[in-house]
């Protein structure tokens, strides 16, 4: 027997793994954050990035927890990141923070030219786990203002252990001006 039709036998059709579409959110005109408010019954999370542009030249991409359904989202100083940056260039470098109100997911020199936009993905676990803490991890990648391209990876977490049913995308200066966010449940049973 085929090992796929093995794999079909065993989990009785089963199709673990298998992304599943929440929500998408384009924006097209200028915007300070996005929200995703409804996260499905999932233990993991993952969102695309597709040519996010700011308004200007200023470009850190943040996230915040909601434990409110989006009513309000989590500032105290609970969240840890740590990231790695690179150009082509050869610039390299970190961010981190032990205190921080958010967690970071990108840090670059962006633009608002056409051309310089980012793109990339954030996995997100456990946010609907009212026993762990909420973890992200993500690599971004942009065509920056400077003309390098570089990128983006890390993770981070907040220190406390609820549910957290909604997240909150912004950028620390500029406001988005363009992006498509996809966000999908990975399937588990």
């Amino acid at each position: 027997m085929p090992v796929g039709q093995a794999k079909f036998g065993l989990l009785g059709g089963v199709d673990l793994g298998k992304l599943e579409l929440i929500e998408t959110q384009t924006v097209t005109s200028s915007t300070a954050t996005v929200d995703f408010t409804s996260l499905g019954n999932y233990n993991v999370h993952f969102l695309t990035v597709s040519d996010l542009k700011a308004t200007g030249d200023a470009r850190v991409l943040y996230l915040r927890f909601s434990n409110d359904g989006g009513s309000s989202f989590i500032s105290s100083s609970n969240y840890d990141y740590a990231n790695q940056e690179g150009d082509s260039s050869g610039t390299f470098g970190e961010g981190r923070s032990s205190t921080a109100s958010f967690i970071r997911l990108q840090q670059g020199n962006g633009g608002s030219a056409s051309n310089e936009v980012a793109n990339g993905y954030v996995y997100l676990y456990n946010l609907l786990d009212s026993a762990k803490y909420s973890f992200t991890t993500q690599h971004l990648t942009q065509l920056d203002r400077d003309v390098n391209y570089s990128f983006n990876f890390g993770s981070g977490v907040l220190h406390t252990a609820e549910t957290h049913n909604a997240f909150r995308l912004y950028f620390n200066l500029d406001n988005i001006s363009k992006a498509k966010f996809s966000l999908y449940g990975i399937k588990e049973s």
